[in-house]
Parts: structure tokens; sequence; C-alpha cells
């Protein structure tokens, strides 16, 4: 073949685009790959609304409160079914297009908790799938832990970790979101029952290691409903899970515990842990439930680099007014960001837990923050998704969509993606 100028401009730009398309930053997983929430793309959109900044949005079928992970081609999530199935759904990330629709199982959440207060807004598939290019790996609440060929939607392993590891008795039902680390599905269960972290092969699913995690607390302290994070200080690794009153870290390859502090626990038999763990490389922040918005609930900093039990040796500070219940805060720009059920937002200094601002967004809030381009999204359960300047506070846009949205949003390649019950909506700004 004779390459003309032309072609080779075409090539050329062709190979660029290419290699551009290859290093667009995915959202594999909850808050990202490594759980952060913390986006490094630039240009994110700020303005929106149902009829105006998406790039499409689709219909699902059933409710549920899974998050979207994002690969290179495809939006993956789960739903259930009035009729108690478990489906993985996937679609083309620049179209909407359908991609897989696959029924995994059936199933529902054993919560002796009283139904009125959970049945309204979580169900078994609210924690979020994990993928990659091959594979889509999701846990549902029933206990289905499963892994499915992306391309053909046949189930590669399956797990009942019921079966396998005892019944769940926990108040509002099993909702934690495992965590994919390199070649490992890290799955968490801290309940008033079994209590433990267990790493399995997710290509053969086969239990690499388990770790008992069965520590003090009292009452419903004992529950949590949280995801573990994965942060990289230095050369060491730390697998950081919070819950039944204390946090620590793991080293992911192992299981070893790295670490240990507790004390967050608080003066209510209702008190428990629903937002994950976030650190820098200075300090963790571990977060106690706030009921209902009833005011008991804080947030502790401990210092990094600790072994051992640092419960009181490696304190920094606690802060205790309108802190979160479900949405996980988030830390960007040495800042700490952080909504109340009710609607308060605060931003913190990290060095001390010294307020920097303090506002009111409208709505209830269970979603966590993510952020990214120096801005902080605050999406409340009425769809009302606040964008606020991480520098200064002031509020930059406040879009509006239909829906309930108790999921947390995903970010890649300059799309920002929304999971209403029952609609899943991409968002590329006006």
């Amino acid at each position: 073949m004779r390459f003309t100028p032309l072609l080779l401009l075409t090539v050329c730009c062709g190979l660029f685009l290419s290699t551009a398309a290859t290093h667009a930053e995915t959202w594999p997983q909850f808050r990202g790959a490594d759980g952060s929430g913390v986006s490094s793309e630039t240009n994110l959109p700020t303005k929106w609304s149902a009829q105006e900044g998406l790039l499409w949005s689709v219909d699902l079928p059933g409710r549920a409160n899974s998050s979207p992970a994002i690969t290179a081609k495809r939006v993956d999530l789960t739903t259930k079914t009035p009729d108690n199935g478990l489906w993985i759904l996937s679609f083309d990330r620049k179209t909407g297009q359908q991609l897989l629709k696959v029924k995994v199982g059936s199933g529902e959440l054993a919560a002796p908790g009283p139904r009125n207060l959970w049945e309204h807004r979580h169900n078994a598939a609210t924690p979020t799938p994990m993928s990659d290019e091959e594979n889509i790996w999701a846990f549902f609440g029933s206990g289905l832990l499963v892994c499915v060929d992306a391309a053909s939607g046949g189930i590669v392993w399956q797990k009942d970790m019921v079966k396998d590891y005892g019944a769940y008795d926990i108040t509002f039902g099993m909702g934690s979101t495992p965590r994919l680390w390199n070649n490992l599905l890290i799955v968490t269960c801290m309940t008033k029952g079994p209590s433990y972290v267990v790493a399995f092969d997710k290509e053969t699913g086969k239990e690499v290691w388990k770790a008992n995690r069965k520590l003090p607390a009292e009452k419903d302290g004992a529950d949590a409903y949280s995801t573990p994070t994965i942060f990289q200080r230095g050369d060491q690794t730390e697998l950081l899970v919070s819950g039944s009153d204390h946090v620590n870290a793991y080293d992911p390859a192992t299981g070893k515990q790295l670490w240990i502090a507790g004390g967050l626990d608080i003066p209510s038999p209702f008190g428990r842990i629903i937002a994950a763990p976030v650190a820098n490389k200075e300090m963790i922040i571990a977060t106690s439930g706030n009921p209902g918005g009833g005011g008991l609930g804080y947030i502790k900093a401990f210092k990094q680099g600790g072994t051992g039990d640092i419960s009181k040796s490696g304190l920094l500070w606690k802060f205790d007014t309108a802190t979160p219940d479900a949405s996980t805060p988030l830390i960007m720009n040495d800042k700490l960001y952080m909504v109340s059920q009710n609607g308060v937002a605060t931003c913190l200094n990290l060095s001390d837990g010294e307020p920097v601002w303090k506002k009111r967004v409208n709505g209830q809030y269970f979603s966590a923050l993510v952020g990214g381009d120096n801005k902080v999204y605050f999406l409340s359960i009425e769809g009302l998704c606040t964008v606020i300047d991480a520098k200064t506070g002031e509020v930059i846009a406040e879009n509006q969509l239909p829906g309930n949205f108790y999921s947390t949003p995903a970010i890649s390649d300059g799309i920002i993606y929304l999971r209403s019950f029952d609609k899943l909506y991409a968002i590329k700004g006006k």
C-alpha cells in the first residue's frame, strides 16, 4: 500500500484517537477503582435537566439502588424485579443501547427490621457491581455472588454466601458492596451473626483468604452496610473496612490486619455504619451513623502509619455537627466534604477538622459524594444535584431530574452517570 500524506495523517489520527480512548478514565466499581470518589478528569458537566444536557437516558426494569460501573465500552447495573428476579444489565456507554440483560438468580433480603423503615429505599440489588472489559461481578443482599461473562451473559462462577458462610443477621438486610482489587474480589460481612472479610480469586471464585471480624459492638452497632476502600500509601496498600464500631486496615493480598481503631459507637440502639472510610496519606476518616439526623453521629480522623490498636494513639480529631448517616464523605484538595441526611453540607480542613464553610442544600441525602475538576456533586434522594465549587463553597448549579436517587454518581470520560430507582441517565452537560 502506498502511504500518501493524507493517508498517513488519517492513520496517525486514528492511532491517536485509539490511544486516547484506551486511556480514558473508567469507573469500574463503587466510587471508582479505589473508592475515593474523586475523578482526575477536567471539564466535567455542571448544568443539565431532563430536557437539556443529556447524552441519553434509558428506562430500567424493576427497582434498585446499585450505582453504575463504567468500563471502556459499557455501563453495568443490577436490578431486582417484582418477582424477586435478580438481574445484571449492560448498556453501551455512548448510545445507551442495551447490550446485556441476564437473570442470575432470585431472592430477597432477610431483614428482621420493620419493613416500613427500609422497603421503600432498599432491596437485594443495593450493592454496586464491579466490572472489567471481560467480566461483571455482582453481589446481592440475598447472598448471591456471581461472575458473568460481559459478552455472552454466561455465568462464569457463582456462590451462595449464606450457604457457605452463614445466614445474615442484620436489621435492614445485607447491603455492603464488595471491592475488586487486582485479581481479588473482596467481600465484607458485618452483622450480629457471621462477621468476616473474605477474598476470592476473581476468575474462579476460589477463596484466597478469610479474616474473622467479630468485634465488640452492642445491638445494631454490630451491623454495617459500608463498602471497603483501597488506599495506596507509598509501597503499602491498605484495605480499609469500617463497621461494628471499628475501622481497620488489612493487607488486601493476605488478609493480615495492619491496624485497628475502635470507639465508633454512638449512644443509640439504632447506631450502625453505612458510609465507607476515606483516606489520604496523612489520615483515615471514619464515619459513625447519624440515624434520622438525630445529632448522634460523628466522624473521627486517625493518623496514618500506625500499627496495632490506634484507637487513642492515632486519634487526631473528632467532628460531631451535622455529620452524614449513609452518605460517604469526600477527600479532595486537603479538605473533607460531607452532607447530613437532612441537607447540611460542610467542608472541613483536614489538618485540624475545623469548618471552612457550611451551607444548606435542598433535599434528603443518602448518595455518597463524588468530585473532580474542583467540583463536588451533592445528589439528593429527590433528584436534585447541587454542584459546588470545592475551593469557594459557592453553588455553581442546581440540576433537577425526576425520580428517586439513592445510588452514587459515576464519572467517566467527561460523562456523569446517574441512576434513579428505574432509570439511567448519561449526562454531558449543557
